[in-house]
Order: structure tokens, then C-alpha cells, then sequence
């Protein structure tokens, strides 16, 4: 069910950016989690993206989804929301439109993973922690901390990964996460 409904995701967004409804766009969620090596079970497949120069309704239009615009307050500019059949069943797709400081700094260092038989661009796993901690929910929480011990960054990592927190501040949060005792 999970490899049909990537590879057709994948088939419309690409299908998108050549229509220039999108510029970019990059697996988060769940299954990037596990992806950078943390078992986790997921029911849904999130995607972060970069809107091109058309309105977000040609984008859903062409999805054949939903979008929500973010308002001030909220940390995201918009959410499109879809879910694709297979085998009778349906998986539910998020399309995450991020502010713009956030954008620039998840898609600097996108990496292309295979993943249930498609290639995939995905975020790296430094920003999908920084995303997770951000979320802050339990289960995101759960998941930064998963990466981290799984990745078991060096001690320039470690630096790296302060050094990006610290311009989207959550330079406290890393440096807790990193040092839990402390």
C-alpha cells in the first residue's frame, strides 16, 4: 500500500514542478524518521514543499486536495491535505508549506534516499530534528531523540546542529536534547 502511494505522490509532485506549481519538495514525517534509522510506524506520508509561482489553489487543484493557509500566529504557512486509494484503503497526504526561514534551512542540504522502492528526496536528518523539536509534541520529541541516538553525531555534528538551532532558536532545546543529564 505505503511504496504505491509514495510513488504516485512522488509522480505528482513531480508532474507539478514541471508545471512550476512547486519548486521543491522533501519527505518528513514518519517516514523520514525512519528513514534516518528509527523504527516507527506512521499512517500517513508528510512532505514539506516549496510553492512555486502559482496560487496554492493550482497546486491542490493539480493535487486534487485541500490547502489551508497559516494564519500570522501560526509556525506554518499552509498545510495542503490529500489522501491517495490503494487497495481499497486510504493514506493520508500532507503537503507542509514552511515559513520562509524555516524553508531555507530544511531544504539547504536535501539528500535522496531510496525508500520503499522509490527515490526520494528527504530532509537531512539535523533538519528533520530541528522540525521535530520544534513540533514539540511527545511523539516529535520521541522522534528527535531516536535520531540522535541513532546518528550518534560527532562532536562537529553536534556543533553543526547548535549552530542551526541557534538561528532558528531552539538552540536551548538542542543542547538539552544533546545533553539530557546536563
Amino acid at each position: 500500500m505505503f511504496p504505491e502511494v509514495l510513488s504516485q505522490i512522488i509522480e505528482r509532485l513531480e508532474r507539478a514542478r514541471e508545471n512550476r506549481l512547486l519548486q521543491t519538495y522533501a519527505l518528513i514525517g514518519g517516514f523520514a524518521v525512519s528513514a534516518w534509522g528509527v523504527s516507527r510506524a506512521t499512517r500517513d506520508i508528510d512532505l514539506a514543499v516549496v510553492l512555486g509561482a502559482s496560487a496554492p489553489s493550482a497546486l491542490a487543484a493539480h493535487l486534487g486536495g485541500t490547502y489551508e493557509a497559516g494564519d500570522a500566529d501560526d509556525p506554518l504557512r499552509g498545510v495542503f491535505r490529500l489522501t491517495i486509494q490503494s487497495n481499497e484503503q486510504e493514506v493520508p497526504v500532507q503537503l507542509i508549506v514552511l515559513r520562509p526561514k524555516w524553508a531555507d534551512e530544511v531544504f539547504r542540504d536535501i539528500e535522496m534516499v531510496k525508500l520503499l522502492g522509490c527515490t526520494v528526496p528527504i530532509v537531512n536528518w539535523r533538519s528533520l530534528v530541528l522540525m521535530k523539536l520544534y513540533a514539540g509534541g511527545p511523539i516529535d520529541l520521541q522522534d528527535a531523540k531516536g535520531i540522535v541516538t541513532v546518528r550518534k553525531p560527532s562532536a562537529a555534528e553536534r556543533e553543526r546542529l547548535i549552530a542551526q538551532a541557534d538561528g532558528l532558536g531552539l538552540a536551548q532545546e538542542v543542547r538539552a536534547l544533546l545533553n539530557p543529564s546536563a
